[in-house]
């Protein structure tokens, strides 16, 4: 996923005392460049594994600390706090989902079905990794008490997914490839239709993923459910 862009140059604080506010980041020698940017990977690795052992309010900065390696100034520099920590895990994880739309978007000899099959074969594969589903459960779990994170999370993925979705089913629309009056509610039915029943039962049955082969045929007969619906008619000669 994206990772949050470094706000301009500022002075150097003490964050250790006084932590920015959530999700800040400031353009320092621990945050930028290729050290820096090791540095923050290294954090969020760790914090993402201890989020899932530990769940995300019992895990602490000084556990992170003690797994990453580091300074508590530095994690304030690159996050701001632990649930900044929890948005750039969250924002990671849906640049790479978005990432399996990129090829269709960039090349417009992609017929839908091939654009709309790679991309959903893409997020289902996704979102049935275990650390994305991990990630889902803990804001289950503990949604009610981070709400703010909650929120966030459908502004980061589902609404993020769906916004650029429905660029381009617009773009396949206004080109004459497909049919579609409102595009975001079409991009929302797309997603539910690819993923529902997989994501619930992912969640519920953790080892009841189901093999590529099934996956595979799974999508393409949603993709085709789909552009049937949405496919331009053909038309007839008298």
């Amino acid at each position: 996923m994206t990772s949050s862009h470094p706000s301009s140059h500022k002075a150097r604080i003490d964050t250790a005392q006084e932590p920015p506010a959530s999700g800040a980041a400031i353009c320092g020698p621990s945050t930028c460049g290729p050290r820096g940017m090791a540095r923050r990977q290294a954090i969020l690795t760790a914090a993402r594994r201890l989020f899932i052992e530990k769940g995300f309010e019992k895990t602490t900065l000084s556990d992170i600390i003690a797994v990453a390696g580091g300074s508590r100034a530095t994690l304030y520099e690159h996050f701001g706090d632990k649930e900044g920590l929890f948005r750039a895990i969250m924002e990671e994880d849906n640049a790479m989902i978005l990432s399996g739309l990129a090829p269709a978007q960039a090349d417009e000899r992609v017929t839908p079905e091939a654009g709309l099959t790679a991309f959903a074969l893409h997020l289902v594969k996704a979102l049935l990794n275990e650390e994305t589903t991990a990630t889902v459960r803990i804001l289950i779990a503990e949604g009610d008490r981070v709400p703010d994170i909650a929120e966030a999370f459908f502004r980061i993925g589902p609404e993020s997914a769906i916004g650029r979705l429905a660029d381009y089913l617009r773009r396949l629309s206004d080109r004459g490839d497909l049919r579609i009056d409102d595009p975001a509610a079409a991009a929302q039915a797309f997603l539910g239709m690819v993923t529902g029943n997989l994501v619930i039962r992912r969640l519920i049955l953790p080892q009841s993923a189901p093999a590529i082969p099934d996956l595979d045929r799974y999508v393409r007969h949603a993709v085709r459910l789909f552009l049937n619906g949405a496919r331009v008619p053909k038309t007839t000669r008298d």
